[in-house]
């Protein structure tokens, strides 16, 4: 059987995006090859979170990682990488031993020699990047790195329109911006129900419990599988997330959406959402913007849900727009191309 290795981290600082897009994919290809990651120094949970997934865990040491991974790569092993010090001296280095090497990549930064280089943000072009004249391309939505339970090429059904508010600001939170999130919505309706997702590595949960007091009918989860995720999202009538994966996968079950940058490297897919319409509301921190907002973040997004509440136009026009870029095919465009970079 063909042979993957996957190379990415996550952990309470970086958060746990560039595993979950690996894992996604090794989801889309699973039966087909042999997968395998690579990671450093993981935890118990990250462990745990991959071998789930059917795959064995390597657990690198961080003062020798790069020697360490390039030992374990075999002559036959397509390489996945998937994280920001992965540059070009370590990409031709890891495509000196490997059968193939892929990149995925939401930064458009530095030379690329991988074969392939996937980017499954929007508004992204071949001529955005500096990479050798072979490199190949999967741009685009229409690749997007979700986990299969979110692509469903005949749709999900229509967003309840009585249904909670779905909140998730990725992994790790540091800044603990789901109690903002929160705030807002206390300051909308203290009476809305609201089911808001925690990652494995939020740094306050205590502070998310404490909100009971002022939300009643607030439902607190953690570590959601695929299946509960999609669940959660079905029943849904808004969700308010991150503009990281999870944002895309409320595009891909098309439920309205307020997008909120949390970090520098979703800044790309936070323009595509707000430029395309994906999104009802697309806030920028101080974070990217560098400047002092006019208004705090809560006061933003009280006033993107109440926009949400007595402007449905709008969200007919996002739902549409998701529709034209979310076709729930990306499992098929991966094995067709996984086959090839194999034979």
């Amino acid at each position: 059987m063909n042979r993957i290795l996957f190379r990415a981290d996550g952990n309470a600082q970086i958060g746990l995006g560039h595993v979950m897009r690996c894992l996604a994919l090794a989801d889309m290809l699973t039966g087909e090859f042999s997968m395998r990651f690579s990671i450093v120094e993981p935890t118990s949970e990250v462990s745990a979170l991959i071998e789930n997934a059917g795959l064995s865990v390597n657990p690198l040491p961080l003062s020798t990682q790069q020697a360490d991974f390039l030992d374990q790569i075999q002559s036959d092993d397509i390489v996945v990488l998937d994280g920001y010090a992965f540059d070009e001296s370590f990409q031709k280095a890891v495509q000196s031993r490997a059968k193939k090497l892929v990149f995925i990549d939401d930064l458009v930064a530095g030379h690329q020699v991988a074969d392939v280089v996937i980017n499954h943000a929007g508004g992204v072009a071949t001529t955005d990047y500096d990479a050798s004249s072979d490199t190949q391309f999967c741009l685009g939505p229409h690749y997007a790195l979700l986990r299969p339970e979110f692509l469903q090429p005949e749709g999900f059904g229509e967003a309840p329109t009585a249904g909670p508010i779905f909140v998730s600001l990725g992994g790790a939170d540091p800044q603990n911006t789901s109690l903002t999130v929160l705030e807002a919505i206390q300051q909308v309706d203290v009476t809305l129900p609201v089911h808001i997702v925690l990652g494995p590595f939020h740094p306050n949960r205590q502070a998310i419990e404490d909100a009971r007091n002022k939300l009643p009918n607030l439902t607190i989860l953690q570590n959601l599988s695929a299946p509960q995720m999609v669940s959660e999202l079905q029943q849904c009538s808004l969700a308010i997330t991150a503009c990281s994966t999870i944002s895309y996968e409320v595009c891909a079950i098309n439920r309205p959406l307020i997008a909120i940058v949390t970090a520098d490297n979703q800044a790309r897919l936070a323009q595509f959402l707000s430029e395309e319409k994906l999104a009802l509301s697309v806030n920028f921190p101080t974070l990217l913007t560098r400047m002092k907002p006019v208004l705090a973040l809560d006061q933003l997004l009280k006033f993107a849900i109440q926009s949400f509440q007595f402007s449905p136009e709008n969200t007919v026009e996002t739902l549409a727009n998701q529709r034209r870029f979310f076709d729930g095919r990306s499992p098929e465009r991966f094995r067709t191309l996984f086959r090839q970079l194999s034979a």
